[in-house]
């Protein structure tokens, strides 16, 4: 009868962790992943992208400060938030955010002037657009707007 009892006893705790285990694998496998951004690697990444006549004017340190001005324009949009922090969802209380290329090129040119950056328009364009490509290619931008 003890037997019986432990048996019994063995089944229940492995129901009761095979239905724990899949519930959890099931709620796992259907949630996107966390985007994890880290700035080191978004250097490195969008260094990486840049035409060879931009990656041999541009210095890392010179990419770095263009990705964080970029990413500075971003946030003052609306369009990134720092870890912790919500963005206002589009609706009724906050319109829809379009941020266009030359809108980020004339903000990041400004950034580099004010901050004597030797860098042409070019170089700041091709920085945008491997930064914006980044952001997309680790899920942390929804896909560009239609028009």
């Amino acid at each position: 009868m003890v037997w019986l009892f432990v048996v019994l006893a063995a089944l229940a705790v492995f129901a009761i962790a095979a239905a724990t285990v899949g519930s959890e694998t099931f709620r796992l496998g259907h949630q996107p992943p966390s985007t994890i951004f880290d700035v080191d690697e978004a250097v490195h990444h969008v260094a990486d992208d840049l035409p060879e006549e931009a990656q041999a004017r541009l210095t890392y340190d010179e990419v770095r400060m263009l990705v964080l001005a970029e990413l500075d324009l971003l946030e003052r949009r609306g369009v990134l938030a720092e870890p912790g922090s919500d963005l206002l969802a589009p609706g009724e209380d906050s319109p829809d955010v379009v941020l266009a290329d030359d809108d980020s090129v004339a903000e990041v040119l400004g950034y580099a002037e004010r901050n004597q950056l030797d860098v042409t328009d070019e170089d700041v364009f091709h920085v945008i657009v491997a930064l914006h490509g980044y952001l997309a290619e680790i899920g942390a931008v929804g896909p560009p707007a239609a028009g």
